[in-house]
């Protein structure tokens, strides 16, 4: 008799969450989680659709590509001596989504990084999360400033908001799990997710609570979230890897 009405109390709940979500519009389903990336776009078949390229001056560029793999869009970054990254411009509380999920795969670390040195700072996988007040929507540059660039073969394409800024690396040379500084610059740490070659050439998942992370290294609130960028960069060893980024989510809990 109790197996019974256990079981009918039990079909009562299911039956009840059905019809709560039944009369919940999809935006509010999904409102616990935001799909950042990637979704391939019409107008390119490398840079994902509400991202941009982040050149970095006197740098050659790495060379993207997107891929379906099942039902995620995955982004093969192949950097040779190169350096450049891709940004997601936000203006997000992190108080509703403070915890940053993703997964990467390489190839191999960069053998001869050392990511406290300032000229050797290179790293086969990065995801940078960037906090700040800054404005959402790139500002506009004079013409006269772009064809100056352009003289010299540069071409004025996106700039990194500033602002706060924590690293998350697979790196070579610093143990898993270590918290350094980012040589040469202010308010700027690293944190070193993974390390070596162990688990290179399998995907990884990583999550991390953006609020936690900024309150420990920074001793204060965070504020909003303004922007995440993905870099490989091989610029400073002259090496050469291969990266893959995929499934980057922000979520509630």
């Amino acid at each position: 008799m109790q197996v019974k009405l256990r079981t009918a109390k039990f079909l009562i709940c299911i039956i009840a969450m059905g019809t709560l979500l039944a009369y919940l519009s999809p935006s509010q389903v999904e409102a616990k989680n935001m799909f950042l990336g990637f979704k391939q776009g019409e107008k390119s078949d490398s840079v994902p659709e509400g991202w941009e390229v982040i050149p970095y001056f006197r740098r050659v560029k790495n060379k993207l590509s997107l891929a379906k793999e099942g039902k995620r869009t995955v982004l093969k970054v192949k950097s040779m001596g190169s350096a450049s990254a891709i940004l997601k411009r936000l203006e997000v509380d992190l108080k509703e989504f403070p915890v940053l999920v993703w997964r990467w795969k390489i190839n191999r670390v960069v053998g001869m990084a050392i990511e406290s040195q300032k000229d050797r700072n290179d790293s086969a996988a990065r995801v940078r999360v960037i906090f700040g007040k800054a404005p959402v929507k790139p500002s506009k540059r004079p013409p006269e400033i772009s064809k100056f660039f352009k003289s010299f073969g540069f071409k004025m394409e996106g700039i990194e908001p500033r602002g706060f800024k924590i690293d998350y690396i697979w790196g070579n040379n610093v143990p898993k799990g270590e918290v350094i500084d980012y040589p040469g610059a202010k308010k700027h740490k690293m944190v070193i997710v993974q390390s070596g070659n162990k688990r290179a050439n399998r995907w990884v998942w990583e999550k991390r609570n953006l609020i936690e992370d900024f309150q420990q290294f920074f001793r204060s609130a965070p504020p909003r979230l303004i922007g995440i960028v993905v870099l490989t960069d091989t610029d400073q060893t002259n090496e050469g890897v291969i990266a893959h980024y995929s499934s980057i989510i922000l979520m509630s809990k």
